[in-house]
């Protein structure tokens, strides 16, 4: 891991931040929580060493990243349709 790639994160962790606040401060709650997913997959590769892992450790990452995808796609449709 170089410093590079550490500083890129950082800055796009902080610009990723910065748009989720705005977003959510006007109401746009799903694509900050969108955000919110990349910013953790952001970490999660790049902190954690999950880009250079063993191939186990991705495939946990990715089933727990579809299964968060999939009840928050479950909670807004449920809360849309009422």
């Amino acid at each position: 891991m170089t410093h590079r790639s550490l500083i890129f994160t950082f800055a796009a962790l902080v610009v990723l931040a910065t748009l989720s606040w705005l977003l959510s401060a006007r109401g746009g709650v799903p694509l900050a929580l969108a955000i919110a997913c990349l910013k953790a997959s952001l970490i999660a590769l790049v902190f954690m060493e999950l880009a250079h892992a063993h191939p186990l450790p991705r495939v946990i990452w990715m089933v727990g990243v579809v299964f968060l995808v999939l009840l928050t796609a479950g909670t807004l449709t449920d809360v849309a349709l009422r």
